[in-house]
């Protein structure tokens, strides 16, 4: 007979198996539109042995200097190239968020969510929440910020759980690692700010503490914490950008157009709906609305308040919802997960994770006979990337040397198969400040029927690299009963007028790409 311990341990390991599996159909699936530039940009960190300043693939900002605020990413991603190929590569990138997940579950499981009950809860809506989160996930580098902002939280969440402050002193490590990896330690920066500030108001206006039944830091731990958040701060400086990766950061936010104008940075409601993201909101707010007497003893504000923040960030955009979720399986379900098992007699017990077993195990055979390992991406998506088109153009080095007009969603892949042309745009600066707006408006003009022959003529272009088709716009049957939308196809401008202009030639087809150059 197989002990309970062994059948607990067992149910773990074939749940994580299965969130492995999930994660690595998600990961191979498709092929992320900047990881050519990512993967180019780490080898010339690599050969060269300094970090990128000039601006050297795009011929539009020829001179321009940039800041790469991912430059250590890009340099671990391609270590792992060289190391395996892409399966290296895909291969970290889905051990990133099991192992952040691990983390929190670690955490959580010793400190909040002590009955098995509980955790079977949990684990049910992790696996929702994991779902929802696989548009972020895959080869991206943005993974990076899900796990240090999960270990972030728990240091905070650790330090005022105690009482303490031992565990702040990994903040200064934290933030610059942080700031090396990825642009979004920012959000790191605001959340450290926020916290000093919010101990800070807790022994201004006492009221708080006694109405929330709120602890907050004494005084001698309290200036100890602000000096190692002076500390943590003073190190995002020391990177190798220095002060430049505030200024480049700062670009974000006084131009705000990418956000309308890019997918990802759209809102989960905006079509085609995100549904899953939109399921697993829903769920945690009707779990905490239908939580009795919430508000009672042991109820941190600051949680609350996290979290709302999270959501409303989760609300404007979906790239954050990545931060949403990790907001409110730490700060949230382990307050309103109320379910206990424990009154279910054993047999039942036994059936129930008998049965659970079983569907995981089922799960984890049928995912994983899925998985189809990709040694080169940039032969394996050519469904989405232009592979004819590239093989073409350099086969033909007349029609390659011409000053070319390419896709935004292509610029990555193309500087990854081709880093040598210099393209009109890519992914690494659509806010940089191009002619008193940014360079993703002079972009968009393109694509205006009234202004894209001027627009060739003035930037003397002599080659066109496009689409062959749109896709359809083509909402499913609850997105037309909401917003009244109906299906409808999309046209190319550029292609609409280059196909009927006599200056230009149609010089390669298939089914992904259109070239066409001027005669």
């Amino acid at each position: 007979m197989i002990s309970p311990k062994i059948v607990k341990y067992l149910s773990w390991l074939i749940f994580y198996l299965v969130l492995a599996l999930i994660l690595t159909i998600n990961c191979l699936n498709y092929l992320d539109p900047d990881f050519g530039w990512h993967l180019r940009v780490g080898e010339t960190i690599a050969q060269t042995k300094n970090i990128p300043y000039d601006q050297s693939y795009m011929w539009s900002l020829e001179g321009k200097t940039w800041v790469d605020h991912e430059w250590l990413s890009n340099l671990i991603t391609y270590g792992l190239w060289v190391l395996g190929d892409y399966i290296a590569v895909s291969l970290f990138f889905i051990l990133l968020p099991l192992a952040s997940l691990l983390i929190l579950n670690r955490y959580l499981f010793t400190h909040y969510l002590k009955l098995a009950s509980h955790r079977l809860a949990f684990a049910s809506l992790e696996l929702v929440a994991l779902i929802a989160c696989l548009p972020h996930f895959g080869v991206r580098l943005q993974e990076f910020s899900f796990l240090l902002t999960i270990l972030l939280f728990i240091i905070i969440d650790s330090c005022r759980r105690t009482q303490t402050i031992k565990n702040a002193y990994w903040l200064a490590p934290l933030l610059f690692l942080w700031a090396c990896l990825h642009g979004s330690f920012l959000f790191g920066v605001a959340i450290v700010l926020g916290w000093i500030s919010y101990e800070i108001i807790l022994k201004i206006f006492p009221i708080i503490k006694n109405y929330f039944y709120e602890e907050s830091l004494n005084n001698k731990n309290l200036k100890k914490l602000l000096l190692i958040v002076l500390v943590a701060i003073l190190l995002t400086l020391a990177t190798p950008y220095g002060t430049k990766l505030y200024s480049f950061l700062g670009d974000y936010a006084t131009n705000r157009y990418y956000l309308s104008n890019i997918e990802e940075w759209r809102t989960p409601y905006s079509l085609p709906f995100v549904y899953w993201q939109i399921i697993y909101t829903q769920i945690i707010l009707v779990l905490v609305l239908a939580t009795r007497n919430y508000f009672h003893k042991n109820t941190q504000l600051w949680k609350l308040v996290i979290a709302l923040l999270l959501l409303i960030l989760a609300s404007r955009s979906v790239r954050h919802f990545p931060l949403w979720v990790i907001g409110s399986l730490l700060f949230l379900a382990p307050r309103f997960i109320q379910l206990n098992l424990e009154n279910i007699n054993l047999v039942s017990k036994k059936i129930i994770k008998g049965l659970i077993i079983l569907c995981l195990l089922l799960t984890a055979i049928t995912l994983s006979l899925k998985i189809n390992f990709i040694k080169n991406p940039f032969t394996n998506y050519c469904d989405n990337f232009p592979c004819g088109a590239v093989q073409f153009l350099k086969t033909n080095p007349h029609y390659g040397d011409l000053k070319i007009f390419n896709d935004y969603g292509w610029g990555g892949f193309l500087i990854g198969v081709w880093p040598e042309k210099k393209l009109f745009i890519d992914g690494r600066l659509p806010q940089y400040n191009f002619k008193n707006h940014t360079l993703l408006e002079e972009y968009s003009e393109f694509f205006q029927t009234e202004k894209i022959k001027t627009k060739l003529d003035e930037y003397e272009i002599k080659l066109v690299l496009i689409r062959a088709k749109e896709p359809a716009f083509e909402p499913d049957w609850l997105e037309q009963l909401i917003t009244g939308e109906k299906p409808r196809e999309r046209k190319n401008p550029i292609n609409e007028y280059l196909k009927t202009d006599p200056d230009w030639a149609l010089v390669y087809s298939d089914e992904v790409a259109l070239i066409y150059a001027r005669k």
